[in-house]
């Protein structure tokens, strides 16, 4: 059985046996991984790919390439679990709750400082028959959502899958 990364982890890294991988260093940071550039992770290394609140900073050009290159990461029947925006849970709370247009635009098109940092600005949003579709062209199979509640060590995390569930989308597929 192969290993299990933690990709774009931040500085929310999870313990062994996890690999945690992210573009800048950092503590706890294992690996060097940018997802906006290509980067060669070794082929069917991973029985399980973990990346939360990561794709949605792709050019929407580059996310079947990213997919395809997380597919061939993991091993046959490996699982990669992604947490994204949702442009329904923007919805829900700009129209329904009421947020702030303000909070709003932060879901929409990134933190503040991605002004400063290109890296953390937003370039698309999904919905789940968005994403699954991407996810079934970039050869996963088995899509389906998943929650917080099945992995307790991410729901451990509190990154923003968890602080941010509320405009979250949890969907994983299987290679």
């Amino acid at each position: 059985m192969g290993g299990q990364l933690h990709l774009c982890c931040g500085d929310k890294v999870l313990p062994p046996p996890w690999v945690n991988a992210d573009a800048r260093p950092g503590p706890g940071v294992d690996l060097l991984v940018n997802l906006h550039d290509p980067w060669q992770l070794p082929t069917s290394a991973y029985s399980w790919v973990y990346c939360s609140h990561a794709i949605e900073h792709l050019h929407p050009d580059r996310l079947h390439l990213a997919l395809l290159k997380l597919r061939n990461s993991l091993e046959p029947g490996g699982r990669l679990t992604l947490a994204t925006i949702s442009l329904e849970g923007i919805y829900r709370n700009a129209f329904e709750r009421g947020y702030p247009r303000k909070a709003v635009n932060a879901y929409l098109y990134g933190d503040a400082g991605s002004a400063d940092n290109p890296l953390q600005a937003h370039r698309q949003v999904f919905t789940e028959a968005w994403l699954t579709e991407s996810l079934r062209e970039a050869g996963f199979s088995a899509v389906r959502p998943w929650a917080l509640s099945q992995y307790p060590e991410i729901a451990k995390l509190n990154d923003c899958a968890g602080s941010s569930y509320h405009v979250t989308l949890y969907l994983e597929g299987v290679r």
